[in-house]
């Protein structure tokens, strides 16, 4: 790579001129269905489309300025400049996080201000580096049970098991709670909040009667309440309980105020939802890459082999297990698990040298700068050791940013990124998954997952799990 490439953009000399962008679509619903419908069929080649037509930043013009402009970034030095360093300049307000609310309520993923620091400080203490040190048990003890349920030649349906794995990982670790009879209702639950924000929903929105995306969404949200309230109502103020529910039941903030019992709700909804889907699905991407680079896969075996030697992985083990690492984290550069991220301008705003105005919404490409040429030699290929020491010289920091930045930051990152290298060293210590030969194609809709699934085929490896 030449250092050209790396340059950040130049800022533009007429700061009130708009971004290039495509023309103005058509006014009414027809003009928001053919949008809608064509970034349905492939969103990664439509908007990637756009980047090369217009650059690193492009305008959209909602039906002729009659909504707030959309302004489309894949720039990581323009992610640094909205995530960190004017950060607060813009909000969630973003018409998605909307929908998002309808489920998920007022928790940390759809709050600002006062409301989402005051959450904050009540939830970062269950991700403190000693609390996370004692999750690693219980996250080791789930995959196992897990590889203990392959059996040999019956084709697995990885996505399925890593969404069941990873839920009960969540909830035995921060809810002291036992979610194997309640795998099926959360999963109605995440299909109907992903159907809900398609690319036809979202452009061409229906009154509720007469949406199916909007009662599925109220029935979805029935069945959570159920578990949520459940859990919630079975715990009592200073119960000798020592995990995040607990602490919610029992906090209380700076100012002498409690959380109610919707606010510790829509907490846990928050962390029951998001907190297992992403690395669910980031491990079914890292299984599904081994699975066809058998290199790459060789030389992760025999990491494992070498430092764990059959026995099971402790937290004890995570600095040596540096190869299983980078796998993980590559598999998260190719296929993001969060690979758009939204915001809303609150004040007018200059990012790249465009001048935002106040309502604007934006949309952060974090998949189209994970596979930026400029930052990633071959950028499509499964290379773990793009992330060794050294490697990222000259690369921006925010080429790679799985997990977003700034102040608002996944507040799980450490969490889940321990969470996928245990479990990947628990189950690849067991099993070698081989591909059944069948297209995958990408699902992008809140996360980023396989559509209908993903199939392998395990092969035995040995191990405790296999005795």
């Amino acid at each position: 790579m030449t250092s050209p490439t790396l340059e950040s953009p130049r800022p533009r000399a007429e700061a009130a001129r708009r971004p290039p962008g495509p023309p103005p679509r058509a006014a009414g619903a027809l003009g928001r269905l053919r949008y809608g419908l064509n970034f349905l069929l492939d969103p990664f080649g439509f908007v990637g489309g756009r980047f090369q037509r217009y650059g690193d930043v492009y305008f959209v013009d909602a039906e002729g300025g009659a909504q707030p402009g959309l302004y489309v970034l894949r720039h990581p030095a323009h992610f640094e400049e909205v995530l960190v360093d004017k950060a607060r300049s813009f909000d969630k307000g973003h018409s998605a996080f909307e929908l998002l609310s309808e489920l998920l309520g007022h928790g940390l993923l759809t709050t600002d201000d006062e409301v989402w620091r005051r959450q904050r400080r009540l939830v970062q203490p269950a991700f403190s580096k000693q609390r996370l040190e004692g999750y690693a048990a219980q996250m080791v003890a789930e995959a196992d049970a897990e590889a203990r349920r392959v059996r040999a030649g019956e084709p697995l349906d990885v996505s399925r098991a890593m969404m069941e794995m990873t839920l009960r990982i969540v909830c035995r670790t921060l809810f002291g709670y036992d979610s194997s009879g309640d795998a099926e209702p959360v999963r109605r639950s995440l299909a109907a909040l992903q159907s809900s924000l398609t690319g036809v929903a979202l452009a061409l929105p229906l009154p509720s009667f007469l949406s199916p995306q909007a009662r599925r969404m109220k029935r979805a949200r029935a069945e959570l309440d159920r578990i949520i309230y459940g859990l919630i109502d079975a715990r009592r103020p200073r119960e000798p309980h020592d995990d995040l529910l607990q602490r919610l039941v029992d906090a209380v903030d700076e100012d002498g105020s409690t959380l109610t019992r919707e606010e510790v709700r829509d907490q846990l909804v928050t962390l029951f939802l998001a907190g297992h889907e992403t690395t669910s699905n980031a491990l079914t991407w890292t299984l599904h890459l081994l699975a066809e680079h058998p290199e790459e896969e060789a030389r992760l075996f025999a990491e494992l082999d070498e430092v764990l030697g059959g026995r099971l992985p402790t937290a004890a083990d995570l600095p040596r297990l540096v190869y299983t690492d980078r796998v993980f984290t590559e598999a998260m550069r190719l296929y993001p698990p969060v690979y758009v991220v939204s915001r809303r301008a609150r004040e007018d705003v200059q990012i790249g040298g465009w001048s935002i105005p106040r309502g604007s919404e934006l949309a952060l490409w974090i998949w189209h700068a994970h596979r930026d040429p400029r930052f990633w030699d071959e950028p499509w290929a499964f290379r773990p050791d793009r992330f060794a020491p050294g490697a990222d010289a000259g690369r921006p920091r925010l080429a790679y940013a799985p997990f977003g930045a700034g102040a608002r930051a996944c507040i799980g990152k450490v969490f889940a990124q321990m969470e996928g290298v245990l479990s990947l060293a628990t189950l690849s210590s067991r099993w070698r998954l081989r591909s059944t030969g069948a297209h995958v194609e990408l699902s992008p809709r809140v996360t980023l997952s396989p559509r209908g699934g993903l199939r392998l085929v395990p092969e035995r490896r040995g191990g405790p799990a296999n005795e």
